[in-house]
């Protein structure tokens, strides 16, 4: 179904011939005044902050949009997002202030208050002095809008042979969640409270130039930050050519939990194993797809209000089909249910959903998840080699599902078993 954003730039692109010119030329520029003029706020045609979520125009040709000024986009093949490798680690514990009583972790529900809990428990002191040295405490500095003054640099195109544009600022608006310093660093955060496929670079990268600007001899280090499942990770990136855009990298992540010790051990998971029902999959509800298992218990609470894959898609910054996927994959663990096209949280759904990320709630969601027998014996199989191999998977699900999956479609689904594996293995710990 084609959205109002998705019809207002087909109308943009035919009537000032903006492929034809971006063919051309290699980008187009277009005024927050000809967007307006279509009736519609310039900040909602502009504003996306995941590649998923692009207008189907910019999809299909490989197209992304880029703030140059206050007023003023260019439209290029611009290599603007970055795929967030998320990695299932154990988290580190940390705690509250013993004098702090209005911050339980189960009700941050918000990226700025998430940033403060961040802050009041050590974990930004901890990001930034992650190499060992002591740099003194982080202080809250720059957050908010603020101009971004003149700066130019290098972005990468989508094309054959590649191409590097000249991409020139001036004074463009940037919004800054999270700034932190302390003796030798500056931190710059993008925050979200939800765990995205990809995000823009320019959210981190804009904060960054205007960060070198000052001519601060401090190391700047730009953060993408998540607070998901009770979990917050720090995403530590550096640009390998401070002018180059597109020079983004993964310097490490690091995880953290307040107050919980996640330590169920791996015997405790091989007896859970071992008592399993091994149910066959039921044809009425679709093998899951779905590969980010933390990702499912942040949209098991979302769902404590019903939602439709189009409402899910719409919070979680993708397409619907994905919405489907993660709902469905709530429908096979037995948490959720679908009625009248949304989804809802079954009785075992809501006493899972109103649990911290704790021990008690994770032996239930690692019950439900080795209940059924594709993953039991898979995860059985893993053991034995000590190694989450997607052959050894796969080799499980030929043998269980004979001819009802081709190859193809074993492939992907493999994917999902060795995701939701590794969640349990990465939690399951012979640690006190």
């Amino acid at each position: 179904m084609e959205s109002k954003i998705d019809e207002v730039w087909e109308k943009l692109f035919d009537e000032y011939k903006i492929l034809e010119k971006i063919e051309k030329h290699d980008f187009f520029s277009i005024s927050a005044k000809e967007i307006k003029a279509k009736r519609v706020e310039p900040r909602i045609m502009t504003k996306f902050d995941s590649k998923d979520v692009l207008p189907k125009i910019f999809k299909k040709n490989h197209l992304t949009i880029l703030p140059n000024s206050r007023g003023s986009y260019l439209i290029g093949k611009f290599d603007a997002y970055k795929d967030l490798e998320y990695k299932e680690i154990k988290p580190a514990i940390v705690h509250f202030p013993t004098w702090i009583k209005t911050f339980p972790s189960f009700q941050v529900s918000s990226e700025a208050v998430a940033l403060n809990v961040a802050q009041m428990t050590g974990m930004i002191d901890l990001v930034l002095n992650s190499d060992g040295l002591e740099e003194g405490r982080a202080v809250s500095t720059i957050t908010g809008r603020l101009g971004s003054g003149k700066f130019q640099y290098r972005i990468n195109l989508h094309c054959k042979p590649r191409k590097i544009f000249e991409f020139k600022v001036n004074n463009s608006q940037v919004e800054i969640d999270g700034g932190f310093e302390n003796l030798n660093k500056l931190a710059v955060i993008e925050a979200k409270n939800i765990l995205p496929n990809s995000f823009i670079i320019r959210q981190l990268y804009y904060p960054y130039r205007i960060y070198q600007n000052l001519g601060s001899n401090k190391e700047i280090i730009p953060i993408f930050f998540t607070h998901v499942d009770d979990i917050y990770t720090f995403y530590i990136y550096n640009f390998s050519e401070p002018m180059n855009y597109s020079s983004i990298y993964l310097v490490k992540q690091m995880s953290f939990i307040i107050d919980e010790n996640l330590n169920i051990n791996i015997d405790a998971v091989k007896e859970i194993s071992n008592s399993s029902p091994n149910k066959d999959d039921n044809d009425s509800t679709p093998f899951p797809q779905a590969d980010n298992f933390t990702r499912i218990l942040d949209i098991l609470q979302r769902i404590k209000k019903p939602k439709t894959k189009e409402e899910l898609g719409d919070e979680y910054d993708f397409d619907p089909r994905q919405g489907d996927y993660y709902g469905n994959a709530l429908v096979y663990l037995g948490f959720a249910k679908k009625e009248s096209s949304k989804y809802k949280l079954t009785a075992l759904g809501e006493k899972v959903a109103n649990l911290p990320n704790s021990n008690i709630r994770n032996k239930t969601i690692i019950e439900q998840i080795l209940s059924n027998k594709c993953f039991n014996e898979a995860f059985k199989e893993s053991i034995k080699c000590m190694n989450l191999d997607l052959y050894v998977i796969q080799k499980v699900m030929r043998n269980i599902f004979d001819s009802k999956y081709s190859g193809e479609t074993i492939k992907r689904r493999s994917r999902t078993v060795k995701s939701w594996l590794s969640w349990i293995i990465n939690i399951a710990t012979s640690e006190d």
